[in-house]
C-alpha cells in the first residue's frame, strides 16, 4: 500500500479528479492516511471503489478509453474484459468490452474475431439483444461500446436463494422474449453459438436480453475464422453437431442450446451436469437427459415435450425456427392454464421476481452520512473483491416462511439414526414385557 503523498500524486496524474477538487479534499481531510483519504474521496463521489483500489496500488493509467471513464469491471466475455463506464460529456452508463493488447498479439485470429463480433453485433437491432453502440481503438487497445444492462444473468438468478428455478408460466414468458431476440439475430444472418444462462441478462423490469456474440458466425459462412473440426461453445449447452464441428452450426444449434438453457431454468442445473469435458461431449452427442418432468416440479408432460423437441439429437427433429418455438410457448404463458393442468403442484416452484435495481455509487453515498462509519471498508480498498452493496430493508417474511429444513444431510442422517434406535429399543422392551406377563400367567396356572 502506497503512502499518502504517493497516493495524492497518483490521483493527480490519473486525471480522475481536478487539481482544485483534490486540493480541497486534501485540505479538508489532511490528517488521514492514504486509505482514509481514498475512502473519503469515494464517499464524496470523486472516485469509485475500483478506481480507489487501483490508485492505492500505484496505477495512474487505464481509467479513460475512447471518451469514456472506466468505473468498475463487470465481468469477462469470450473475447475480452467488460467494464462499466460513463461518457465524459453526458455521463451515460455503458458497458465497454476491451480486447487485451497482449491477447491480440499472441492469439491467432483473436483481433479478427473481435472485429467480426463488432461487425455482426451491429447488424441486429432488437430490444431483446444487447445493442452495440460503437467501437474503436486507442493505441493498441481495441474496444466496443455496448448497451449497459442492469440486473442479473439467468444463471445467477436461478442459482440465487431469492429466485431459484422458474415456474412453467414465468419461464414461458421469459423464453418468448429470448426466442424473439434470437429470431431477430437469425433474421440478421447471425448464428450465436453460445446461448447459455450466463449470456442471458434479466432486467429489473423482468425483460431478457441476449449478450455476447463473441463466438457468433454469419449464416452461410463457410470456413472463415472457425477451423473445421473445432469445438466451440460451452459444453453444458452446445449442440451435438456443434461439438462435432463448430463451423457447421446453424440456427437449429442455437435452438438446441436454448433448450438446454430452458432445462436449466426449470431444474436449476444443466441437463448433463458433472463429469469432465469428454464425459459432457459424449452425453450431449449420445444420451438423453433425465426427463425434465421428473427433475423439476410442476412441469406438465406436454410442456416437457417442448424441451425434448428443442434438445433432439438430430437437427431435423428439432424446431426449425424460433417462430415455431414461440407458437408452442405462447399458450404456456397463462398461469391459470398451467394451474388447471397441475392443480396444487403448479405452486411448488419459486415465483418469478425480477432482480432488484442495482445500487449505484450515488445510492451508496446517500446511505452514508459524513460522520457515520463508511460503507467503504479498509478491506474493500485494499483487496480486489468489492464490498457487497447494503440491502434495502424489507418486511420480515411470514412466520411459516422462516422455517427451513436442516441443510446438513449428515445431521439429518444422525437424527434419523437416533429415531431408529428409539424404535428398536421400544420393540425390545415390549417383547420383554410380553414374555414376563406370559411367565407370570404360567406360574399362577400351575
Amino acid at each position: 500500500m502506497i503512502g499518502l503523498d504517493e497516493f495524492v500524486e497518483c490521483v493527480d496524474r490519473s486525471g480522475l479528479i481536478s487539481p482544485a477538487d483534490l486540493a480541497t479534499a486534501r485540505a479538508r481531510f489532511g490528517r488521514l492516511d492514504s486509505v482514509g483519504l481514498a475512502r473519503r474521496l469515494v464517499q464524496q463521489g470523486l472516485l469509485t471503489q475500483y478506481q480507489a483500489r487501483k490508485l492505492l496500488a500505484g496505477a495512474t493509467r487505464g481509467f479513460f478509453l475512447g471518451g469514456y471513464r472506466i468505473l468498475r469491471p463487470l465481468g469477462e466475455g469470450g473475447m475480452g474484459k467488460v467494464y462499466l463506464a460513463a461518457h465524459e460529456k453526458d455521463g451515460e452508463k455503458v458497458a465497454i468490452k476491451v480486447l487485451p493488447p497482449r491477447r491480440a498479439q499472441e492469439e491467432v485470429n483473436s483481433l479478427a474475431r473481435f472485429r467480426r463480433e463488432m461487425e455482426l453485433s451491429m447488424r441486429c437491432n432488437h430490444p431483446n439483444v444487447a445493442r452495440t453502440l460503437t467501437f474503436g481503438s486507442d493505441g493498441d487497445v481495441h474496444f466496443m461500446v455496448l448497451e449497459y444492462i442492469p440486473g442479473l444473468s439467468l444463471f445467477d438468478m436461478v442459482k440465487s436463494e431469492r429466485h431459484g428455478p422458474l415456474r412453467v408460466a414465468a419461464a414461458s414468458r421469459l423464453f418468448l422474449r429470448i426466442a424473439s431476440g434470437l429470431q431477430a439475430a437469425h433474421a440478421a444472418g447471425i448464428v450465436h453459438r453460445d446461448i447459455k444462462p450466463s449470456n442471458i441478462m434479466i432486467t429489473p423490469e423482468g425483460d431478457a436480453k441476449i449478450l455476447d456474440l463473441g463466438l457468433a458466425k454469419a449464416l452461410g459462412e463457410e470456413g472463415g475464422l472457425t477451423r473445421a473440426n473445432t469445438v466451440l461453445g460451452t459444453l453444458d449447452y452446445a449442440s451435438p453437431e456443434q461439438l462435432r464441428d463448430a463451423s457447421g452450426a446453424d440456427v437449429r444449434s442455437d435452438l438446441y442450446s436454448l433448450g438446454c438453457t430452458l432445462y436449466f431454468a426449470l431444474a436449476g442445473d444443466p441437463p448433463f451436469g458433472g463429469g469432465d469435458a469428454i464425459n459432457k461431449i459424449f452425453k450431449q452427442r449420445m444420451e438423453d437427459p433425465e426427463p425434465i418432468e421428473r427433475v423439476a416440479k410442476g412441469v406438465p408432460p406436454a410442456f416437457a415435450a417442448i424441451v425434448r423437441k428443442l434438445m433432439a439429437k438430430e437437427p431435423a427433429d428439432r424446431y426449425q425456427t424460433c417462430a415455431e418455438l414461440r407458437t408452442d410457448l405462447e399458450r404456456w404463458t397463462d398461469a391459470m392454464f398451467v394451474r388447471s393442468l397441475l392443480g396444487s403442484a403448479a405452486e411448488t416452484a419459486h415465483a418469478f421476481h425480477p432482480p432488484p435495481p442495482v445500487l449505484e455509487e450515488d445510492d451508496l453515498r446517500l446511505l452514508t452520512a459524513d460522520s457515520s462509519p463508511s460503507v467503504i471498508s479498509l478491506r474493500s480498498l485494499g483487496e480486489a473483491e468489492p464490498t457487497p452493496a447494503p440491502r434495502r430493508r424489507t418486511p420480515p417474511p411470514p412466520l411459516k416462511a422462516r422455517y427451513r429444513p436442516l441443510a446438513d444431510p449428515e445431521r439429518r442422517s444422525v437424527l434419523a439414526g437416533d429415531s431408529r434406535w428409539l424404535v428398536h429399543f421400544s420393540l425390545i422392551a415390549l417383547a420383554i414385557g410380553l414374555v414376563a406377563i406370559l411367565a407370570i400367567a404360567l406360574l399362577l396356572h400351575s
